[in-house]
C-alpha cells in the first residue's frame, strides 16, 4: 500500500513479469473487472496511433463528448497514459486505485501494462463516459487491451516492428494487428499495401464486419491540401499527419457527422509532443522503427529543413542498424539515456545536443520515444 504518488508508479513501472493474454483475461473475469465500457473505438497500427488517437478526442470533445483514452508511453507522465478530456488522471484518483487493486496485483504478478489497464477499467467504469478510445500497446490479437470488446476497430498500418513478437513479414504483423476486429463491428484503416488490404476485408468478411479503407490522398506539397465534403483545409504538419487525420475524421464521421467548423478547430489546436516538436532550433520526433524513420526523412524534405545534426538513440530491442543507416546523409550521433533497455556506452545525449547545435543551424532528437521524451524535459527546464 502506498501514501504517495511517485512510490506507487515507481512500483508499476517496475512491474515486467507478463503473462499470456488468456491468463490475463482469467485474472479480468476472476475479479470481475468491468470491461462493458461504452463506445470503445480500439486502435492498433505499427505507427500514428497515438497522434489517430488525439485527433479522434478532439473531434468528439468538440462536439461535446466526454471521451476517456488509454495510450503508451508516456511522455510527461505515467498519469497521461489514463486520461479523460485529454486530462491525466490525478495522483488522487492513480493512488486510490492502486491500493484498490494492491492484493490483486501482489497475487497475481501483474506487469506494468496489465497493471495500467485494471487501473484505467476500475478509473473508466466509475465515469459516465460518451466514449473510451483505447490504444493498443504492441500488436492487437495478444495485447491485453483486447480484453475489451469494440464497437469500431481502427488499424493506422502496418510496418516492421517487434519482429521478435509479431513476425517477420508485413503479413504475419497484419495478422496480428486485426486481433482486434470484432464480430460485426467495422473496421477502419489508412493502410495502402493491397496485400494487407485484401487480408483485412477477408477478415472482415468472415466476421460480417464492415470495412473501410480510408483514402488518404491529398494535393499538392507542404502544407498539404485535403478535401472533405466540398470543402478544403490545409494542414501544416508533416504529411503522417495527414494521413492519421483523415483516419481519425473518417472514423468519428462514422459515429457523427463531422461539421466544418469543429474540423477547423481541431486542426488549428492540434497538439501531440515529441511528434516533430520544435523547442528552440531541435525538433523532437519519436521516429522510433524503420516506417517511422522514413516519414520523418520525408518531413525533413517536405519542410526544405537545412543544416541538420541528429542526435538519435533506441532501445536495443529495434533496428538500429538500418535505422542510422537511412540517416547515413545527415551528421549523426548516436547518444544514450537512462534506461536499461538501452545501450549506455554512448555518449551523454546532454554533451551530443550541445556539440550539434554549435555545428548546425537545426538539430533533430529522434529514435525511441522513451529517449526523445528524457529529451523533451531536459530542453525545457535546461
Amino acid at each position: 500500500m502506498f501514501d504517495r504518488v511517485d512510490e506507487a508508479v515507481a512500483y508499476i513501472e517496475a512491474k515486467r513479469t507478463k503473462r499470456t493474454f488468456f491468463d490475463f483475461q482469467k485474472i479480468i473475469t476472476k475479479y470481475q473487472l468491468n470491461t462493458n465500457l461504452k463506445n470503445i473505438i480500439h486502435v492498433a497500427g505499427t505507427n500514428g496511433k497515438g497522434s489517430t488517437t488525439v485527433f479522434m478526442r478532439d473531434l468528439l470533445m468538440k462536439q461535446g463528448y466526454h471521451v476517456g483514452t488509454f495510450t503508451s508511453p508516456y511522455i510527461i507522465n505515467h498519469n497521461e497514459r489514463i486520461s479523460v478530456d485529454g486530462k491525466p488522471i490525478s495522483d488522487e484518483d492513480l493512488l486510490r486505485i492502486i491500493n484498490q487493486l494492491y492484493k490483486m496485483i501482489e497475487v497475481e504478478q501483474l506487469s506494468m501494462f496489465e497493471i495500467d489497464v485494471c487501473i484505467m477499467l476500475v478509473y473508466f467504469s466509475r465515469l459516465q463516459l460518451d466514449y473510451h478510445i483505447i490504444e493498443c500497446g504492441i500488436g492487437g490479437l495478444y495485447d491485453k487491451t483486447n480484453v475489451l470488446d469494440c464497437e469500431v476497430a481502427v488499424i493506422t498500418n502496418i510496418g516492421m516492428d517487434h519482429q521478435f513478437m509479431l513476425g517477420n513479414t508485413l503479413l504475419e504483423i497484419a495478422q496480428h494487428k486485426a486481433g482486434i476486429i470484432k464480430k460485426e463491428k467495422p473496421l477502419f484503416t489508412a493502410e495502402t499495401d493491397a496485400e494487407i488490404l485484401a487480408y483485412f476485408q477477408g477478415v472482415c468478411q468472415n466476421k460480417n464486419s464492415a470495412f473501410f479503407p480510408v483514402d488518404t490522398a491529398h494535393g499538392g506539397e507542404y502544407p498539404y491540401c485535403i478535401n472533405l465534403k466540398g470543402k478544403e483545409y490545409f494542414m501544416a504538419f508533416p504529411e503522417y499527419q495527414v494521413y492519421n487525420f483523415l483516419l481519425a475524421y473518417h472514423v468519428i464521421n462514422y459515429f457523427h457527422e463531422v461539421q466544418d467548423d469543429c474540423v477547423r478547430d481541431v486542426l488549428k489546436h492540434f497538439f501531440w509532443p515529441c511528434r516533430f516538436e520544435k523547442i528552440g532550433h531541435c525538433y523532437l520526433d519519436g521516429a522510433h522503427n524503420v516506417p517511422g524513420m522514413k516519414a520523418l526523412l520525408q518531413t525533413l524534405n517536405s519542410q526544405k529543413l537545412d543544416d541538420i545534426g541528429i542526435v538519435f538513440s533506441a532501445l536495443n530491442d529495434k533496428d538500429v542498424g538500418k535505422m542510422l543507416d537511412m540517416l547515413k546523409d545527415y551528421d549523426v550521433i548516436f547518444a544514450s539515456f537512462t534506461d536499461e533497455r538501452s545501450d549506455q556506452k554512448h555518449m551523454s545525449f546532454i554533451r551530443a545536443i550541445a556539440l550539434m547545435e554549435k555545428k548546425h543551424r537545426n538539430v533533430v532528437i529522434t529514435g525511441s520515444l522513451h529517449f526523445v521524451s528524457a529529451v523533451r524535459k531536459y530542453l525545457l527546464t535546461r
